[in-house]
């Protein structure tokens, strides 16, 4: 079973996969390979840039898709491959969901429980840091 191939694809809006990218690369080392989708930047159809992505795969990889926007056309551009086996699309990502995501253990097909566990800590990130500070303030006085 070690011989489950895992592909990473980031695809945004713009240049904020290749930004992603480029951070998930500075804390991880270059040698994290990631398949990147910078769409609308250069006038070509993202539909033909997807499809060159997937037919670099074999039917037995894992594919994971991280895309910006839930209702962005990338990620629509996206959702027929969910039909594809072991292809998961993910949106809305922020940089820890797609550090736990790259940094995940391949030992086996990734569950949708393991999934939903990884996005549901990733939300946690997610923080208005002057209520946090505000907060911790009030908490300073209360002793």
């Amino acid at each position: 079973m070690n011989s489950i191939k895992r592909h990473i694809v980031i695809a945004s809006h713009s240049t904020l996969a290749q930004g992603m990218a480029n951070a998930l690369k500075f804390f991880e080392g270059d040698n994290l390979k990631l398949n990147v989708l910078s769409a609308y930047v250069d006038n070509k159809p993202i539909e033909g840039q997807i499809e060159e992505i997937f037919n670099q795969f074999d039917k037995d990889d894992e594919v994971i898709v991280l895309t910006d926007l839930l209702g962005g056309s990338v990620n629509q551009k996206f959702f027929p491959y969910i039909n594809r086996p072991h292809t998961h699309l993910i949106t809305g990502v922020n940089l820890s969901l797609a550090m736990a995501i790259t940094m995940e253990p391949i030992e086996g097909y990734l569950m949708p429980e393991k999934i939903q566990s990884i996005i549901s800590e990733a939300k946690k990130q997610v923080k208005y840091v002057n209520e946090l500070a505000k907060n911790a303030d009030e908490d300073d006085e209360d002793e």
